[in-house]
């Protein structure tokens, strides 16, 4: 391989080769931990994602930790029962050194105070999902993707601050809105090697067109383990390149029967463009382009209308709608733990080293407000899918911390903390402490040393 002449798909090939040397080579502790932190709008609220077998344990006085797989998940989340082995949920950590209300801001991921409602406030320092992009480098060291921006606001598409990550003091990190332009970001330095130079890459050409002569080079320099890899990285442009090209100017008879055959990279509907969001998340790592992605999936202004719902997440929060709150709530949650539970099939379909993409991969699910639409910040649940790298004792398990201001009950700070520990950064503690816990005597900030492995 080493001796190989590639044309324009090099750009995007080069990150891959690196990986399938390192396999090569047997050097398996090379490989970078991924990361994808999936933040929603309006609160996760605890009892929603807690298994039928375990709810009524709010008030054990201790730490309650036990084995997911021999349980079954709420109905709203069985999109990821086939990931049992690997999925984990951790509930009980509070947030109380936040803001709440509709949105924490930037506190979410840094653990401070900061904003009011129509602002995220000042940037005091880099959040978790940062920090570990630095530990993770790539070419593209964070791709960060959003719906909508702040938490109230009406903004969609293009460039977007919706204020949740930020990469050092006052560095907020945009979002693309776009997926189309997003696409474009990500996978249009293809043709940047070609002998012209000047043909602007576009979304209606076919990305074969610049790697098929390098990847049939590669396949032949590589055994069937490695060309695996190559496979399933080639399926994650195909299944974005079909998007472009499927039923072109046939809008008007999609609009009339099949809205899911609607092109999600130019769709208007906030589920196509989670979708959209999605799939190249996927792309994105499987080609080694990027080791995290942030997706900032709703804020309180969004309307799932292709969910059959009426009421955009502010009228569902304040009990607006024509059905029950918690029904709602189950609905929107079906369609989030699909949109996990594609992106981990995928992962897993890739092999590397001993295992697969999946086992290397941390994706968090977790929201800006905490446990409900007005965040009280005592609860912010996490709903972790993949191996975590081998790095923390979470796949399979079920975690609910002693509920706040008793014995051994931890915060958020002590959750980020614990990542960046397992993850080569050994910080005492990242974030601010709950200063009321600590005046009590019952704050224990530091790393979840019963999480690392």
């Amino acid at each position: 391989m080493r001796g190989l002449s590639l044309g324009a798909g090099s750009a995007l090939l080069t990150p891959l080769l690196r990986q399938l040397q390192l396999q090569a080579g047997g050097a398996q502790d090379a490989f970078p931990s991924r990361f994808v932190f999936v933040v929603k709008s309006s609160g996760i609220v605890p009892e929603g994602v807690t298994p039928p077998a375990f709810q009524g344990m709010e008030a054990r006085p201790d730490l309650f930790n036990a084995d997911l797989t021999k349980v079954a998940l709420p109905e709203s989340m069985r999109a990821l029962e086939p990931f049992k082995d690997q999925l984990s949920i951790v509930q009980g950590l509070s947030g109380k050194m936040c803001r709440g209300g509709h949105s924490s801001y930037f506190g979410m991921m840094a653990a401070y105070m900061t904003g009011g409602e129509f602002d995220a406030g000042n940037v005091v320092r880099a959040t978790a999902d940062a920090e570990l992009a630095r530990l993770n480098p790539a070419p593209f060291n964070h791709v960060a993707l959003a719906v909508k921006g702040k938490a109230l606001s009406k903004s969609y598409g293009g460039t977007l601050y919706p204020g949740i990550t930020s990469t050092g003091p006052g560095k907020e990190l945009p979002f693309q809105g776009s997926p189309d332009l997003a696409y474009e970001q990500l996978f249009g330095s293809a043709v940047s090697a070609t002998s012209s130079g000047k043909t602007r890459f576009r979304l209606q050409r076919n990305l074969f067109d610049f790697m098929v002569k390098d990847l049939k080079k590669v396949r032949k320099q590589v055994p069937s383990s490695e060309r695996d890899k190559l496979d399933a990285y080639l399926n994650s442009f195909e299944e974005l390149r079909v998007r472009h090209r499927r039923l072109s100017g046939m809008k008007s008879e999609i609009k009339a029967h099949a809205p899911v055959l609607t092109d999600k990279f130019t769709a208007e509907p906030e589920e196509f463009r989670q979708e959209a969001h999605f799939d190249l998340a996927a792309a994105a790592l499987i080609a080694g382009l990027t080791n995290v992605v942030t997706i900032r999936l709703d804020n309180i202004n969004t309307t799932y209308t292709q969910l059959g719902i009426d009421k955009h997440n502010h009228g569902i929060g304040h009990d607006e709608g024509t059905r029950p709150q918690a029904e709602y709530r189950d609905v929107i949650r079906e369609h989030h733990t699909g949109l996990l539970a594609t992106l981990a099939g995928k992962l897993k379909a890739v092999p590397e080293g001993d295992g697969n993409l999946l086992d290397r991969t941390m994706i968090v699910f977790l929201s800006d407000s905490g446990d409900a639409h007005h965040g009280s910040c005592f609860q912010w649940p996490y709903v972790i899918v993949g191996g975590c790298s081998g790095k923390l004792k979470l796949p399979g398990r079920y975690l609910r911390y002693p509920e706040y201001g008793a014995k051994g009950c931890r915060t958020i700070s002590d959750w980020w903390t614990t990542l960046l520990n397992a993850h080569g950064n050994p910080v005492e503690l990242f974030g601010n402490e709950d200063l009321v816990l600590k005046q009590n005597g019952v704050s224990h900030a530091g790393p979840l040393t019963e999480l690392l492995a």
